[in-house]
């Protein structure tokens, strides 16, 4: 049995005893909102039509239509997390067609990246893809210069449209308009009017809430005295049918609403209020009175922290079980002794059982770090294998050097070859074979460069992580070699400082009683909390002070 095969537009027919075996075509159609669908014709309908139509012109060659339409109504091109492109992408993979057939280029992505990436599947699995009111033949190399450059006008319509977007919320709320999602508690949204309207039982909420935290004084308190007496904060229901919301009041949450001056009739915008077209919950007094509150406990709270407990550890100190930054914190006893954490700003944000760590004492973890930090500073042994470590690493750098200038002399001849090929592409006819052979090379040359432009940056960044830890394994041996003789010499400002000449990063690990140093150039160091501080208390797992 003999078999030929025939090119059309790019594929490639196979012919088995004079007859052409069909080629399966994919249709995908895409519509970002989901306005004007209801009707007999729709705009997704018209896609279809033009792909269908399109597909006709192509049956001669063998092309015919896959059996199912791939549409996604509603869904947005900026990613690829639609339910209609997922399937089209898994059965793509299955080789369940040949060609994928659009509208538009923009239909399946407006991000080029996502383009790219989805074509590169295509060509691995041998699938082409044709744009019916763009054709162009995404297997040649005109083809895929054009792909790429009608894909970066798409986004940067996309990038215009969001920029138009911004300028109109920004306008709206300048006219104090509502711009948009979930009411806030106290408010419900008037959907003819598209303003928002009083909910009175909510707003008596509202003023609770600002009574509440005008007489405790605190957001911690005030939010424990709400949930006490039942309230929540605003619920609603979604078109699904889905409720959400409805939550406890947590610090951070209740924060947010009171410093919303939408309870004054009013609305903010990079700092400037504008008036509303709703009405006002509260009067100015109480809501500037609660401002002033919460100013002032912002203002007492970091003095307290900054002036007062001297964090050494401040912005290093990280939580091994939730990933937190682990803050600064203090409490008092009822005798007035100040308690000091570093507590997981998970727990800071919501409650305290948002992790099982919570905190740890800060004086304790200091102690124990410092003297870590000591035990490094006297094991010569330690120090010498992490510069020998250095010194090896320091040794690739005349080859990579080496690298960095040949590299960067092929792409300079590379540049040259591309113009040349660029001025016989003016001079030479369209359609001709040397035409096509100077496409194919500019092809050939755009490829070879990106591969040498990545290869180029890869270099530069290992010269440059080489260099810096070369430098930096200096001064870290000769910090070490100072800590222990001035360090307790410093003032508070400068022991900080002193700390982050060493240390990169604490990770705080109760569960396995370790503490993790990050030490500046150098990986990790682990230390068993049991092994080095008898302050560790094996029945909590917690440094004790």
């Amino acid at each position: 049995m003999s078999v030929a095969a025939k090119a059309h537009d790019g594929r490639s027919a196979i012919q088995t005893n004079g007859a052409t075996a069909p080629v399966l075509c994919a249709i995908y159609t895409r519509k970002s909102t989901d306005e004007n669908l209801q009707g007999d014709f729709t705009t997704l309908d018209n896609q279809v039509e033009y792909c269908r139509s399109f597909i006709k012109t192509r049956e001669p060659q063998g092309w015919s239509a896959y059996p199912e339409v791939y549409c996604d109504a509603g869904f947005s091109g900026k990613n690829i997390e639609r339910p209609a492109l997922q399937k089209l992408l898994a059965d793509a993979q299955r080789g369940r067609f040949k060609v994928v057939v659009c509208y538009k280029y923009d239909r399946l992505t407006r991000n080029t990246r996502d383009f790219l990436e989805i074509l590169s599947l295509f060509e691995e699995r041998g699938i082409d893809f044709v744009s019916v009111t763009q054709p162009i033949d995404t297997t040649s190399p005109v083809g895929r210069l054009m792909r790429s450059i009608l894909m970066e006008f798409a986004q940067f319509e996309r990038e215009m449209i969001a920029e138009r977007t911004r300028d109109k919320l920004a306008a709206m709320i300048r006219k104090g308009k509502w711009t948009g999602g979930p009411p806030p508690l106290g408010y419900d949204l008037d959907r003819q009017t598209k303003k928002l309207a009083v909910n009175e039982r909510e707003a008596e909420i509202i003023r609770t809430v600002f009574k509440t935290y005008l007489e405790c004084g605190s957001l911690n308190a005030a939010a424990l005295a709400l949930n006490a007496r039942g309230y929540r904060m605003k619920e609603s229901v979604n078109k699904e049918g889905n409720k959400r919301g409805g939550g406890r009041f947590y610090r951070t949450n209740l924060g947010y609403l009171i410093k919303n001056p939408i309870y004054i009739g009013k609305r903010a915008l990079k700092g400037e209020l504008y008036q509303g077209e709703h009405a006002a919950i509260l009067d100015g007094d109480i809501f500037q009175r609660a401002q002033i509150l919460m100013e002032q406990n912002h203002v007492t709270r970091n003095a307290l922290t900054r002036d007062k407990h001297e964090f050494l550890l401040r912005g290093l100190v990280r939580c091994a079980s939730c990933g937190s930054v682990m803050i600064p914190h203090f409490s008092r006893s009822r005798y007035g002794k100040s308690h000091l954490y570093y507590r997981c700003a998970a727990v800071n944000r919501t409650n305290k059982d948002a992790c099982p760590v919570r905190a740890v004492r800060a004086r304790a973890l200091e102690r124990f770090v410092l003297e870590q930090i000591k035990v490094v500073a006297q094991d010569a042994g330690l120090i010498e294998k992490l510069v020998r470590s250095s010194t090896e690493e320091a040794e690739e750098l005349p080859g990579l050097l080496q690298d960095k200038t040949q590299i960067a002399a092929e792409l300079g001849r590379m540049e040259g070859d591309i113009q040349v090929a660029m001025s016989g592409l003016r001079e030479s006819g369209e359609g001709t074979p040397r035409r096509l052979l100077i496409l194919q090379e500019l092809d050939r040359l755009a490829v070879r460069q990106q591969e040498l432009r990545v290869k180029l940056a890869q270099v530069e960044g290992r010269i440059i992580e080489i260099e810096t830890r070369h430098v930096d394994v200096g001064l870290f041996q000769r910090n070490l070699d100072a800590f222990g003789q001035i360090f307790e010499r410093l003032t508070h400002l400068q022991q900080k400082e002193f700390i982050r000449l060493v240390v990169k990063e604490i990770v705080y690990d109760k569960p396995q009683s370790l503490v993790r140093l990050g030490l500046i150039p150098f990986q990790g160091f682990e230390w068993s909390i049991d092994r080095f501080s008898l302050r560790f208390d094996p029945m909590t797992k917690w440094l004790r002070d």
